[in-house]
């Protein structure tokens, strides 16, 4: 009962925080909650409904976006004229390495904006050789930090992503719910769209769409 009073206490002085500045750290902005974070990532996860606006926050740590909507926004960076843009679903975006960015968004569609928001916290960057291949897939992205792999995943299509010694993010992006398999312990992971699951350096897995339709993923292999 006093950690919850803590905690709501906590979330109060971070809303008072952000009226009296007008601006908050993105991890404390309402609508982008953290899903995942350890020493390489933290992984926020952003629903903006339709017709809503998030708060000005303040990105300050090198981010990649991956969005897992198509939806029509206005993007205001403070201190300039709002701009029309707009997130496809498919699509990966190179956010920002340097900060900060202070802005805020809001949803000018009718769907629910959804979008994972990668900060990439590691400053262990390597060079990463070029014939590291995944299968049935392609490079999308690269740059100093992440290299990003798009799937598509057939029905009853199978197949094994290499041992490497970074850590990688598998995200559905859309169709079909997939099995992540690891070769070793045997556990697995379901994965529907819109889902994400963190894959440890050094271990091997297998993943397997055993339904009757086509999958879209990607791959984030972290430097």
């Amino acid at each position: 009962m006093v950690a919850m009073k803590r905690k709501i206490s906590f979330n109060i002085l971070i809303l008072i925080y952000a009226a009296t500045t007008a601006q908050v750290s993105v991890r404390y902005e309402p609508r982008h909650k953290v899903a995942l974070e350890n020493e390489w990532i933290r992984l926020l996860d952003v629903r903006l409904p339709p017709g809503d606006t998030s708060l000005f926050h303040t990105h300050e740590i090198p981010s990649f976006f991956i969005p897992l909507s198509t939806t029509a926004i206005d993007i205001e960076v403070k201190g300039q004229s709002p701009q029309e843009s707009k997130f496809t679903l498919g699509a990966t975006y190179n956010g920002f390495e340097n900060g900060p960015l202070i802005h805020r968004v809001w949803n000018s569609d009718t769907n629910v904006l959804h979008i994972i928001d990668l900060e990439l916290l590691s400053t262990k960057n390597s060079t990463l050789s070029t014939i590291v291949q995944m299968p049935n897939s392609k490079i999308d992205f690269e740059n100093e930090k992440v290299r990003v792999y798009k799937f598509q995943i057939v029905p009853n299509q199978s197949f094994t992503l290499p041992s490497l010694k970074r850590p990688m993010v598998f995200i559905s992006l859309s169709g079909a719910e997939l099995q992540i398999q690891n070769a070793i312990d045997k556990d697995s992971y379901h994965l529907k769209a819109g889902g994400f699951q963190w894959l440890e350096a050094g271990q091997s897995f297998a993943i397997n769409n055993k339904r009757v339709t086509s999958s879209n993923a990607i791959l984030i292999l972290l430097k």
